[in-house]
């Protein structure tokens, strides 16, 4: 590794997030500490730019969050500390300028409607999530979102006609639907506990969720999009924490982590919510499907 790469990865102990351009040319990395923003090339890592993550004061921010966003051509970055959300295209190469857009509030979770032109943020308050036009900077909406919504496990799947996206409450036991056409609530589903992922797949009519920060952290709520109700509710291993579905790249599979010392990858049949398979291992936490990813499925955050 280039040892420009190495002191930078040194300096920045709490290297955070990393998010790869469209053409797989440039790799932003967001650190925690220092306030720096590092645009490596993808091939040899060695880096191209060290950006500075500070406001026009010059005080200076943690990266939450750096995310693509192929139809602009552009990384979007999420800060801690400052009233910004940051855009910086990838298309100029060596050069890496900063698009400033000033909003009423810190945002460090983001959720994207399916085509990347609105961005939407969790204000800190955990009351409210709002809504960014990409192209003019400007605030369009507030969503009806209390409870601390979890945009970073957002979804869109298509409900009666129109695109909707849902999200868990990481303090409320609800999924919240919203239309990305109106900006409107469409349901809140009542949860077995607050919840902090959730996935879904093109394939497959249903969302799978958890229960995480709740008392009953032990099930997985399975909900049909076309009526939006949840239509079973999986326990995996009784007593034990569970969460964390993620599909396989066709749908037909969904993984559940039971994460505990004597925990287990649990497979389910997507379709019919058998379980296939059950792999014993110690404490599986996260889990992700590369393809899902990079194909920017819409049953899972990208």
């Amino acid at each position: 590794i280039h040892h420009d790469l190495v002191a930078e990865v040194r300096a920045g102990v709490n290297t955070r997030n990393v998010a790869v351009s469209a053409d797989g040319r440039v790799l932003m990395v967001g650190n925690t500490l220092p306030h720096t923003l590092v645009a490596l090339d993808a091939g040899d890592l060695h880096p191209l730019a060290v950006i500075p993550v500070a406001d026009a004061a010059g005080r200076g921010s943690r990266v939450s969050a750096v995310y693509a966003m192929p139809p602009r051509g552009a990384f979007v970055v999420a800060l801690k500390d400052i009233k910004e959300v940051w855009e910086i295209p990838w298309g100029e190469p060596g050069r890496f300028p900063v698009r400033r857009i000033a909003t009423a509030d810190h945002m460090d979770d983001f959720f994207f409607d399916p085509d990347y032109r609105r961005l939407m943020g969790a204000s800190r308050d955990g009351k409210r999530g709002i809504v960014i036009d990409m192209d003019s900077g400007d605030a369009v909406a507030e969503l009806d979102l209390p409870g601390m919504p979890h945009l970073g496990s957002g979804l869109t799947f298509p409900h009666d006609g129109r695109t909707v996206m849902a999200t868990p409450h990481l303090r409320e036991p609800v999924v919240s639907v919203i239309d990305t056409g109106s900006w409107t609530t469409v349901r809140r589903i009542a949860m077995p506990g607050p919840g902090f992922f959730l996935r879904g797949h093109e394939n497959s009519p249903y969302v799978w969720g958890d229960a995480y920060m709740g008392r009953e952290n032990d099930v997985i709520p399975v909900i049909d999009t076309r009526t939006l109700e949840i239509v079973r509710t999986l326990r995996p291993a009784p007593g034990k924490l569970t969460a964390h579905v993620e599909f396989t790249r066709d749908g037909r599979h969904a993984l559940v982590s039971v994460m505990e010392d004597e925990g287990a990858l649990v497979v389910y049949d997507a379709d019919t919510f058998t379980e296939v398979a059950r792999l014993p291992m110690r404490k599986p936490i996260g889990k992700y499907n590369v393809w899902n990813k990079i194909s920017y499925s819409s049953g899972t955050s990208h």
